[in-house]
């Protein structure tokens, strides 16, 4: 590869070291770049300003990492940039830029519709769940509603930045009274954490324990007294064989088992009242003549059901 001369080569270095990283990065959001919070050097030239503060200026895409730290986490995201805005509009500004610019943040302010959807759509669904499916913790599901909150306010903020920007823009409004209907549907934290808890209770409610596939009175006594020993704190009310015969594994080359399993749906009460659906399986590995006399191991997660659906 032929050596740059000299002169170009510094040129060419300069050019690069000039440009902010930011007007490197892919754009996000409805076609236009995502916001940054990074403050730019302010120029009293009114064209440079104007082009250093839209290269950097969107909608902002706040990124909910941790529900402890996300509200003050938010606050300094929003401070930040806002606080550009501020600054921005208080200097010389070019409305041949801006115009230039308006197209772009048009498509933004467009787009956010499906965001505010998604957002909102994610929010009503939390804590809802298929019968057989997991159950996380109830701070998780809140955790999970949240989040949705904050990408609704960091959206709004961008949507009435925009409308500082361009008050004549007749697009945002519409969609900042998405925004607006949307976190009013949330509403504070009490109507927040009501709504994920009865979605969860209108879930749970509809949790039932499946028939048994089999019944083999030697399996099911080994397979309580495995569960006993495995959760002894709990007392089994049910117990439903979901093997009707062993399940053998063998190896795919020589055909010779490895291991076999049955096992059991297991209904169980806690100390503190609730029921709960468990499993457990017996494994056997193959010794070369038979099997052994095996391990019992608890199997899916538990999964709550109420105690009068048993």
């Amino acid at each position: 590869m032929r050596r740059l001369a000299p002169a170009l080569a510094l040129a060419l270095a300069a050019l690069l070291a000039s440009q902010p990283a930011a007007a490197q990065r892919q754009p996000r959001g409805g076609g236009g770049g995502a916001a940054s919070t990074a403050a730019e050097p302010d120029s009293p030239n009114p064209v440079k300003r104007t082009w250093d503060f839209t290269k950097r200026f969107g909608i902002p895409r706040f990124d909910p990492q941790d529900c402890a730290s996300d509200p003050a986490r938010l606050a300094a995201f929003l401070g930040d940039y806002n606080a550009r805005v501020d600054r921005f509009l208080a200097g010389p500004t070019d409305p041949k830029k801006l115009g230039l610019e308006r197209r772009n943040y048009v498509k933004q302010v467009e787009g956010a519709a499906r965001d505010i959807a998604a957002y909102a759509e994610t929010f009503a669904s939390t804590g809802v769940r298929s019968p057989d499916s997991y159950v996380p913790p109830l701070g998780d599901d809140i955790c999970r509603a949240e989040m949705q909150r904050h990408q609704l306010l960091a959206l709004r903020s961008g949507l009435a930045a925009i409308a500082r920007v361009y008050p004549d823009m007749a697009e945002v409004a519409p969609q900042i009274a998405a925004a607006d209907a949307a976190l009013a549907e949330i509403g504070n934290d009490a109507a927040l954490r009501q709504h994920v808890a009865a979605n969860r209770s209108a879930s749970l409610a509809k949790v039932r324990m499946k028939p048994p596939v089999a019944s083999n009175p030697a399996w099911e006594k080994g397979l309580r007294e495995g569960f006993a020993r495995l959760v002894p704190g709990e007392t089994i009310l049910k117990l439903h064989l979901y093997s009707a015969d062993w399940y053998v594994h063998r190896n795919e080359l020589t055909s010779v088992p490895e291991y076999r399993q049955i096992g059991a749906w297991v209904a169980s009460r806690r100390a503190d009242g609730t029921c709960w659906i468990n499993g457990i399986d017996l494994w056997q590995d193959f010794t070369g003549s038979g099997f052994d006399s095996g391990q019992y191991k608890l199997g899916e997660a538990p999964r709550q059901i109420l105690c009068a659906n048993l």
